[in-house]
């Protein structure tokens, strides 16, 4: 049973991604006041703060098991990738093909809503990959590598499209991991 302190934290973290989600959604139509530059700066600020919240979390809540992903994803690049491809990609569209069944309905819905909570998950672990990369590899990874990957993936977050289709690329290596980490131990 996770403690209510748990359940807290990820309450939490779920309203400040609903309300970041809302804040980059905004207009930036020429009459909303708010000009290209100041779109990309507010970007950059929203998608930093998600990623570092998201990747220090995910070091000091789970050290062990992001340390273990994050050697996984330097140990198999192409696995993580091949499996986030599965993951992110084939996944969702299995499952909402399936929503067109009575029965595939219930089987989809509570599965659309585990893959949300694996890329919540997956886009930690990711933040922490690339900080750990960037920063250097002791071993072990921490909250600064998390901050230093949220740092860097926000310049993506900020670029309009290009940036936008490159961050889901990055982030599918941590999705792959979460996911095959969850089939194995579900496959057991």
């Amino acid at each position: 049973m996770p403690s209510k302190q748990a359940v807290s934290s990820l309450g939490s973290l779920v309203a400040v991604l609903g309300l970041s989600r809302v804040a980059t959604a905004q207009s930036t139509a020429p009459g909303s006041g708010i000009g290209p530059g100041l779109e990309i700066v507010l970007r950059f600020g929203v998608g930093f703060v998600i990623f570092a919240i998201l990747g220090a979390a995910a070091a000091g809540l789970g050290p062990k098991y992001t340390t273990n992903a994050v050697r996984e994803i330097q140990d198999d690049p192409a696995a993580a990738i091949s499996w986030g491809i599965l993951v992110g990609i084939l996944l969702p569209i299995g499952l909402i093909l399936l929503t067109f069944t009575i029965i595939g309905a219930l089987i989809s819905i509570p599965g659309l809503l585990l893959l949300v909570v694996l890329g919540i998950v997956g886009n930690g672990v990711t933040a922490v990959w690339i900080g750990n990369s960037v920063i250097g590899d002791d071993g072990t990874v921490s909250a600064t590598d998390g901050v230093a990957g949220g740092l860097l993936l926000a310049v993506l977050f900020a670029i309009p499209v290009v940036g936008g289709f490159l961050l889901n690329l990055i982030t599918l290596v941590g999705l792959g991991v979460v996911g095959r980490d969850v089939y194995e131990e579900w496959a057991d």
